[in-house]
């Protein structure tokens, strides 16, 4: 069995949570491996609903999931999970999208096409992964075709003990990929606010989501809708058939509960409603655990109107926030045996939270889940509820807490105070923090200090530590070692380092060694390497696979490739008025 998580009725959810920047994993070799670990099971033989797809509408003949509809990001998928596992390092495929897209699915169907016989482990909520690679290690005869470490909703994954980019490295070393989903809304508030290479301080966020994503669209193509159709299955075809929703989140009844919340108070439900809500507004604060019926009651009262009316007593208004529609799933939906509830994972609100609601979060958050919900608030423009979210965390020894501590408290003009978080948390190995330390010290003018700081980073085999000290060399003139260890930064990974290379090559004349350098970026989905490469193509005369990378680059938000094209478009304009048609010009790199 791999069910170690809750989705709708069944299972347990999962959580954990990135050391931001700590790139020592601390395993205990005498440490027992717990029981998910000894149960994986090979890819073809995982159930997807115990990976955390969602269950669909039972067919005429009581039929579960409906059979697995091709969608146009499977080939992105395939190439994807094939390069991390042919890369000496593995690597995380990171797929995101809205709730009730389609993304566990189709990750998991991936892994079927792409790596049918590795061993799966599905770690549960309140793993220690930090031992992982000590674990497969010495089960490598288990698994002759090597693993996956499969993270669905890694926003639960996110604590002190779960997910590095160091970890993963790890792991990769052990013959492991890393295939996680996340929703599109929580990646953007917990990624880092910077992944410019040309910054040491990273920004708030975790620092495993900056890997590039692929994104499953809710809203499915009319080329999708039509294979869906020609399927047979009687709840596609009428899924298909209705364009106002995605397909998956049909299947889920999702549209039907999300109407069904939102109609709550104009049905006689209005305490059942706030119920709902008040788990709703928690998880986007942040909170990621779930919750007691105790903890949402007592928040619940914010959500009900002034003056209300008459609500249902709270027996009755349980039930119906618990009574599972289509015979699938509530909306609030069991998260453990141990009568623990989170709110279904599609509903959302539109409104700013009430402050209630996160003093309510400040209140019943973990320890881990504290750390989330100040980098909600932070992006929500709240320093004080930030503030306070890191400061208890950072006082018991967190060096996550300290550096997003100090990244604020610089950002609010408390450099002094921040100067000493950011010491104490590099003094404890928090990469991050070494790194900012630098850079203060850099801008004091206190070069040999920074250069001190930045060096004990690299050290510690972080590829992006590489990569940052590497460009400290080429600033201070020592272009040879410079690259030395952007080589280093590049064979970990880091894309960054992979572009930085293509683009000496190509300056040097090298143009196949820099076709190869930027070819490795875009096979980890690096959006810069896709605009480099598409210039370079167009340079040595493969026009169209030029122009067709530098959209793809527009396409993921690159913005040297998205004024090109807006410049093109302009320019396209001026001498073909009539046409609708957009090129690129081209534009040498960085420049």
């Amino acid at each position: 069995m791999v069910d170690n998580r809750m989705r709708d009725n069944h299972g347990v959810s999962i959580q954990a949570r990135d050391i931001h920047g700590s790139v020592t994993v601390y395993s205990d070799p005498d440490a027992s491996a717990p029981g998910w670990v000894d149960t994986a099971l090979p890819v073809h033989r995982s159930d997807v609903r115990e990976l955390g797809t969602h269950n669909a509408l039972p067919g005429p003949g009581g039929e579960g999931l409906p059979p697995y509809v091709a969608r146009d990001v499977d080939g992105e998928l395939d190439r994807r999970l094939v390069a991390v596992a042919e890369a000496p390092r593995g690597g995380l495929v990171l797929v995101t999208g809205p709730s009730a897209a389609g993304k566990t699915r189709a990750l998991a169907q991936a892994l079927r096409r792409t790596m049918p016989d590795r061993m799966l482990v599905a770690p549960p909520e309140e793993a220690d992964l930090r031992s992982l690679p000590t674990w497969l290690r010495e089960r490598a005869e288990r698994a002759p075709q090597g693993w996956v470490v499969w993270l669905d909703d890694l926003e639960r994954h996110l604590s002190a003990s779960g997910p590095t980019p160091a970890l993963i490295a790890e792991l990769g070393r052990v013959g492991a990929v890393v295939a996680a989903t996340i929703r599109w809304n929580r990646l953007e508030a917990l990624r880092p606010t910077s992944v410019d290479h040309t910054s040491a301080a990273e920004g708030v966020g975790y620092a495993v989501l900056k890997t590039p994503p692929i994104v499953v669209e809710r809203r499915w193509n009319p080329q999708e809708r039509e294979r869906a159709r020609a399927g047979g299955d009687e709840r596609l075809v009428r899924a298909a058939d209705d364009e106002r929703f995605g397909v998956a989140e049909q299947l889920a009844v999702a549209p039907l509960l999300k109407m069904t919340w939102l109609g709550g108070p104009d049905n006689g439900h209005p305490r059942g409603h706030a119920l709902v809500a008040a788990a709703v507004g928690l998880a986007e604060a942040g909170v990621t655990g779930s919750l007691t019926r105790e903890q949402i009651q007592d928040l619940h009262t914010v959500y009900l109107s002034d003056p209300p009316p008459l609500p249902e007593e709270i027996d009755r208004a349980w039930e119906w926030a618990t009574r599972p529609r289509g015979g699938l799933a509530g909306l609030l939906v069991p998260a453990d045996h141990h009568g623990r509830w989170r709110a279904f994972d599609y509903l959302a609100t539109e409104d700013a939270l009430p402050e209630a609601v996160w003093r309510a979060a400040l209140k019943v958050a973990t320890e881990q889940d504290l750390f989330t919900v100040g980098l909600t608030a932070y992006r929500a423009g709240l320093d004080d509820i930030a503030e306070a979210a890191w400061t208890s965390p950072a006082e018991q020894g967190d060096t996550d807490s300290m550096f997003h501590l100090a990244f604020l408290l610089k950002e609010t003009g408390r450099a002094r105070k921040a100067k000493s978080w950011y010491r104490k948390a590099a003094d404890l190995g928090h990469i991050d923090a070494m790194l900012a330390l630098g850079l203060l010290l850099k801008r004091e003018g206190r070069v040999r200090k920074a250069e001190a700081w930045y060096r004990r980073a690299a050290a510690q085999d972080d590829a992006r530590a590489m990569a940052l000290f590497g460009m400290l060399l080429g600033e201070t003139g020592r272009a040879e070692e410079s690259e030395v260890w952007f080589r280093r930064a590049a064979d970990r990974g880091d894309t960054g380092s992979m572009v930085v290379l293509g683009i000496l090559a190509s300056k040097r004349g090298r143009k196949g060694d820099a076709e190869g350098w930027f070819r490795r970026a875009v096979d980890q989905g690096d959006p810069a390497g896709m605009f480099d490469l598409g210039n370079l193509l167009k340079e040595t005369g493969r026009t169209r696979e030029g122009e067709a990378w530098l959209r793809r680059a527009a396409e993921l938000g690159n913005e040297e490739a998205m004024y090109e094209a807006g410049l093109s478009s302009e320019r396209e304009g001026r001498e073909r008025p009539t046409s609708g048609a957009g090129g690129s010009s081209t534009r040498t790199p960085g420049g």
